[in-house]
């Protein structure tokens, strides 16, 4: 006994029992309990008996036991010694003897609520030693377990679980807790290049002290969800950093973790399944396709299903209307153009569908018109050709003008009225009717700079300038004036290279720079090699690493381009 009577404080927090071949992940997550800091305004919360900062140690056996028939001294010391039993279930595990042996052995000496199971892989049935189901009253008790399963949707509160118990804190608190300081860590990053995200830390604020309170303040909750998906995601896009917006997507997606899906209303559901898309979004711009496949299936999962229960409510039409184009549209990115022009055709029926029902709604106007323009683009790169296509792109500019003049002085439908203006002019410029072309192009011309001059810092707004740089400089090539062309590809360029620089997290920007590069180099192609002049070996040298740039999924477009 300790002075004072009380008992010596054990030496360590916790003894980590795992089959040796999950050892990989146990190192993981010794490191992760040992190092992770309890928030301080968590200890102030308990002034009479404070928890400590940090954990204490755990112990973790790193020796081979087999050339022994029982427990180690050093083993039972250590069990001894320690506060609490994690047991990492596995299937590997199952098959462990010594793993049966030390919880069998801890529970003599502490019984079962100090023991806490942690499920990496498998299921229950298959992952729990036999030696963690306690038999009571004639049946077996399953205990509760840290879910550490990529499935599971969240590790960070599956860690938090086990701090909670290890720490004797509560576990909704310290959820709250770090929530709050891993906001504050990732706005101080930010805090430099992006007042913006100082609303995401307030909002995010909000929205987890929402999710303790009554049905109303769930309701205030989700509507600040929406609200970051709305508002603050279009000023952080305009500003073009990804990275902001992956705090964003975060700060939003932590309303939903660890609440049970199936208890989630029909509001959160569709939500959730708007918060899945703007992640895919934001995940198919930095190039990780896969990725963003993944959240715009699950999120066309949970919108198809909330149609079917009342196919005729628009809100739940919109929402799989924009499932359906997302899947089309990463199949697309993907090569495969049946896949993409069924997801396409899909969200075409959708909207017809919601004009139908609503023929006033200039939202709905503007869905029609977008299915339009998304099946007209897709038609243009399937055939090569633009006849066809163009009636998609005359039919999407009437909608959109309609919606112009029904909205006098508001910048959206002037922006996407200005990109059909662009694909129209590519249907004509591929038809070979380069005036025709050059007509809609600067059409085109004329609303950016009109918006440019309310909204200079807008990136998305500068990347429709250089798209239409490329495209001047392409009917220019196209009509045989390859000097004029080159100077529209070196000025776009220098932008494009200006706004990859700003925000080397977007993909998208490296490709348009990667592109206006390879268009010069095809310019220069053209002309005889007399005519070429120095910079133009700089120029065609850039051909031979036409590979180099892909970070990660491959551009299937610009390869192409490349093998060209």
């Amino acid at each position: 006994m300790a002075d004072g009577g009380r008992p010596k404080p054990r030496r360590f927090s916790a003894f980590v029992s795992y089959s040796s071949e999950d050892a990989a992940f146990t190192r993981r997550l010794h490191r992760l309990l040992e190092t992770y800091r309890l928030p301080r305004k968590l200890r102030k919360l308990k002034s009479d008996d404070p928890p400590p900062e940090r954990l204490k140690p755990l112990f973790r056996d790193v020796d081979e036991l087999t050339a022994f028939y029982d427990l180690t001294a050093a083993v039972r010391d250590a069990l001894a010694q320690s506060d609490f039993l994690i047991v990492v279930c596995s299937p590997n595990a199952v098959q462990s003897e010594w793993v049966g042996r030390e919880i069998e052995y801890f529970r003599e000496l502490r019984g079962d609520g100090h023991i806490l199971a942690v499920l990496i892989d498998g299921t229950p049935a298959t992952a729990f030693h036999p030696a963690l189901l306690p038999v009571a009253e004639g049946r077996t008790l399953e205990p509760l377990a840290a879910d550490f399963r990529p499935e599971s949707g969240s590790r960070r509160l599956a860690m938090l679980k086990l701090v909670a118990a290890l720490a004797g804190v509560e576990l909704d608190q310290l959820v709250h807790r770090d929530a709050q300081r891993q906001q504050r860590r990732t706005l101080a990053v930010a805090a430099g290049s992006m007042a913006a995200a100082l609303v995401v830390g307030v909002l995010t604020t909000l929205i987890l002290t929402a999710r303790a309170e009554t049905d109303r303040k769930r309701q205030q909750a989700g509507g600040l969800v929406d609200h970051m998906l709305t508002d603050v995601r279009k000023n952080l896009q305009r500003t073009g950093r990804l990275d902001q917006l992956a705090a964003v997507n975060e700060s939003a997606m932590a309303y939903y973790r660890g609440q049970d899906l199936a208890r989630l209303t029909d509001d959160e559901l569709r939500q959730r399944a708007k918060l899945l898309q703007a992640m895919g979004e934001d995940d198919e711009k930095r190039g990780n396709l896969d990725k963003a496949r993944k959240a715009f299936v699950e999120a066309h999962r949970t919108t198809a299903k909330l149609l079917a229960a009342k196919p005729n409510d628009t809100e739940r039409i919109f929402a799989h209307a924009q499932s359906e184009y997302w899947v089309g549209f990463i199949n697309w990115r993907n090569g495969d153009g049946a896949a993409a022009r069924s997801g396409f055709e899909a969200y075409a029926k959708l909207a017809q569908r919601l004009v139908d029902l609503e023929p006033g709604n200039d939202a709905w106007l503007m869905e029609r018109a977008y299915a339009n323009g998304n099946l007209g683009t897709l038609l243009l790169r399937q055939t090569a050709g633009g006849s066809s296509s163009q009636g998609y792109f005359l039919r999407a500019l009437q909608d959109k003008q309609l919606v112009a003049q029904h909205q006098p002085g508001t910048s959206d439908p002037l922006r996407t009225i200005a990109q059909t203006y662009a694909w129209l002019a590519d249907s004509q410029r591929m038809q070979g009717d380069f005036d025709a072309a050059l007509i809609s192009r600067r059409a085109q011309e004329r609303i950016l700079v009109g918006l440019f001059k309310t909204s200079p810092a807008d990136v998305e707004l500068q990347s429709e300038v250089l798209g239409l740089k490329l495209a001047l400089a392409r009917i220019e090539a196209d009509r045989g004036n390859v000097r004029s062309a080159l100077a529209y590809l070196r000025s776009g360029e220098e932008a494009a290279a200006e706004l990859a620089n700003r925000d080397p997290e977007n993909d998208e920007l490296a490709r348009q720079r990667r592109i206006f590069q390879l268009f010069e180099a095809r310019a220069w192609l053209a002309l005889p090699s007399s005519k070429r002049s120095p910079s133009a070996s700089i120029a065609l040298a850039k051909l031979k690493e036409c590979h180099s740039n892909s970070r990660s999924d491959p551009d299937r477009e610009l390869e192409s381009f490349c093998r060209a």
